[in-house]
């Protein structure tokens, strides 16, 4: 605010761009902060490797976690050691995230479909990419595209998975919750840090389930497609308790 008093920038203006602020940075995180939450309740051995996960970082760098006390002090190194907990982030993104990616035609051309169909495009045309249904859930790419994997982007070995394979071929771009290319979102970067420190947090001093174990949610809101996270269209009930 303060710099944009100095560019000489407008009261309404400066309103306008810090609810811009706002929206980015909570309009999205939040809708997939309660799905990753829902979707570990929803899957105990998802939730059982999360949370082990956890506690073994926990160990490993001697965090004592007491109950009534301080936050532990939570650290980039620490998250950059939960390649499960990435996994579950990312097939949680990649089922929630339904962005609409828009292009520019800077010159005439011929698009050309897997299924072999050409389009003539025009330079001034505008195009529109859907990834959710594109990418995320081509059952080619991604077998059982609307189940939730824990360990969809986990090689063996634990460590990130990133061969995805469509009519025999490599696919460059298996998962786009926050768009492609150039115009890839500055923020995402620190958008899966917010989801991740969260959800740790709410693992190491809560005990979480489901009111109803088999709850399911099928529809989702789909005025929320090709705009970003998709929101439930209905609440979901669960317990909590400390775990310490």
């Amino acid at each position: 605010m303060q710099q944009a008093r100095q560019l000489g920038i407008k009261e309404s203006m400066i309103d306008r761009y810090m609810l811009v602020l706002l929206w980015v940075s909570q309009g999205n995180t939040g809708p997939f902060a309660f799905w990753l939450l829902f979707f570990l309740m929803k899957h105990p051995e998802a939730m059982t490797s999360v949370k082990g996960e956890v506690d073994k970082v926990l160990k490993e760098y001697g965090k004592e976690v007491l109950h009534g006390g301080p936050l532990i002090n939570l650290t980039c190194d620490m998250l950059m050691k939960m390649p499960i907990l990435d996994s579950a982030v990312e097939e949680t993104l990649r089922l929630i995230a339904a962005p609409l990616l828009v292009r520019a035609v800077l010159q005439d051309m011929t698009f050309k479909m897997a299924d072999g169909c050409e389009y003539h495009i025009r330079k001034g045309d505008r195009m529109a990419v859907f990834p959710y249904s594109a990418v995320h859930t081509d059952p080619e790419i991604h077998p059982d595209p609307h189940l939730f994997k824990y360990d969809c982007f986990l090689n063996p070995d634990r460590s990130r998975k990133t061969d995805f394979y469509k009519a025999g071929e490599k696919v460059r771009y298996y998962n786009m919750p926050f768009g492609a290319g150039v115009s890839m979102c500055p923020g995402r970067l620190f958008a899966n840090n917010e989801l991740k420190q969260f959800v740790f947090l709410m693992l190491v001093y809560f005990e979480f389930e489901l009111k109803i174990p088999d709850e399911k949610i099928s529809d989702t809101d789909v005025k929320r497609l090709g705009f970003g996270a998709l929101h439930p269209i209905r609440d979901i009930q669960f317990r909590y308790r400390f775990r310490f």
